[in-house]
């Protein structure tokens, strides 16, 4: 699934550097998707509507985008992960013709999910102006669609058109949306966010559907890999969930929490600091698809191609030296782009929040989540490898201690003072991350063994 990571690399080899910084923009971008996209759009929206929109308008509206996309991140998971292990086992059968189907056997699972589930929420859980709550489910479904949509972008090789495709759907959803504010209040701009994303997921559908065609496969083939495979789809819900279970608490638990409508929830002051910390992760994700995952598959490919044509006993280990080198090299340059990163936020927070009028309190948890953001995206090149290596139930453990770890010290930090806040999503990320390098150790010592003995 680092198709779209070849083509990358090729631009970041050119020997220029506007190739070069093409690349690592590009990468990060589709690596860090709409989610983190939409935490800038939503900032630079939410500063926009301040001058049309009153006060507690524009609080239930940003709780709601941002409950949206909790909701779609967390039940997205297991069928991202699900999707993925599909298509890549299709393109490793050389069954092309399948893919696209899947795609649309996706879309179809989890709009009716999410439209059901949005519907509950939104309509009956969330008192508010005429047609806000249909727009904000309406939301959910096309923001969970997207989400879809992405796993088969990494498959992609025609990455211009996903650029653009993000560029006009974020650009139209948040223009259209002030527009509509002005005259239809905080409804009108949640409308005009939900034609942004239809756009967006519009274009994307184009983009897939033009590299890969229409194919004649079972629609909905995938549906028994939830049965197959249980622990990927549980790895997927636990890594989501475990990512959003610290802001639950803060919104629900926390005695700063602010109820904004109904069950809608807010704690102000975490979370602008960790939407912003999360922010810095664009650059390790750039890395991450170019450097980690990208040359990382190049060398596993080729050495599981050693083994299976029979070669040499020289030449797989050769094979597996080459593998291990690729892999300290990427992690490495993750670690020094990331923790460069890290690093110059934390000295220059202080500045750097004063252009969103953050308070003290506010910055001292941005500068403890920037270590938790760091710690995260290392986490995530982990679990990318232990499934390259399929090791899912190990995968699954680092995802459910994430989880469990992050709610329990999260709450053990709502005990304490605001000095607190932040260290349970900061201990939890860290502790996930050195059971999974352990994890990976492990497999690389005993690769051979796990090669020509297990068959999981």
């Amino acid at each position: 699934m680092a198709g779209i990571g070849f083509q990358l690399r090729r631009l970041a080899s050119s020997g220029t550097f506007t190739g070069t910084m093409g690349a690592y923009a590009t990468a990060a971008a589709i690596s860090a998707g709409p989610w983190i996209i939409s935490i800038v759009a939503l900032m630079f929206l939410t500063w926009l509507l301040d001058r049309v929109l009153p006060g507690d308008e524009i609080r239930l509206f940003s709780s709601a985008v941002t409950h949206v996309y909790a909701f779609a991140l967390i039940f997205t998971g297991p069928i991202q992960i699900i999707l993925t292990r599909y298509t890549a086992d299709q393109v490793s059968l050389h069954r092309p013709q399948n893919i696209y189907p899947a795609f649309r056997g996706g879309v179809i699972l989890t709009t009716v999910f999410t439209a059901v589930g949005g519907g509950v929420f939104f309509l009956r859980m969330v008192p508010a102006p005429d047609g806000f709550g249909v727009y904000a489910a309406a939301l959910l479904v096309l923001v969970a669609c997207v989400f879809v949509a992405g796993v088969f972008l990494s498959a992609l090789q025609k990455y211009e058109g996903i650029v653009v495709s993000f560029a006009i759907g974020y650009g139209v959803g948040v223009w259209a949306s002030w527009k509509l504010a002005q005259q239809h209040g905080v409804a009108g701009a949640m409308a005009g966010l939900v034609m942004g994303h239809a756009l967006l997921f519009l274009l994307l559908t184009i983009c897939i559907r033009w590299e890969l065609g229409a194919g004649k496969g079972p629609t909905f083939g995938f549906v028994p890999m939830f049965f197959k495979l249980p622990s990927l789809a549980l790895c997927g819900l636990f890594y989501n969930l475990g990512i959003w279970v610290d802001k639950f608490m803060f919104w629900w638990v926390s005695q700063t929490s602010v109820q904004v409508k109904g069950a809608l929830y807010a704690a102000p002051d975490y979370d602008l600091a960790i939407y912003l910390s999360l922010l810095s992760i664009a650059p390790g994700m750039a890395v991450f698809i170019l450097q980690v995952e990208t040359a990382f598959a190049e060398r596993f490919h080729a050495y599981f191609e050693a083994v299976n044509e029979g070669r040499s006993l020289h030449q797989i280990l050769h094979a597996k030296n080459l593998l291990l080198i690729s892999l300290r090299e990427g992690f490495v340059r993750l670690l020094k782009v990331q923790g460069v990163t890290t690093l110059i936020l934390v000295v220059f927070a202080h500045e750097l929040t004063h252009w969103f009028q953050v308070s003290f309190v506010q910055v001292g948890i941005f500068r403890i989540t920037l270590f938790g953001a760091f710690l995260l995206v290392v986490f995530l090149a982990m679990l990318t490898v232990l499934f390259y290596f399929n090791d899912r139930r190990g995968a699954m453990l680092c995802s459910g201690v994430f989880l469990v770890a992050n709610a329990v010290l999260s709450g053990v930090t709502l005990m304490q003072n605001e000095a607190w806040y932040g260290f349970g999503f900061v201990t939890s990320a860290g502790l996930a991350l050195f059971i999974a390098t352990n994890r990976v150790n492990h497999r690389l010592e005993d690769l051979e063994y796990y090669t020509f003995q297990v068959t999981d």
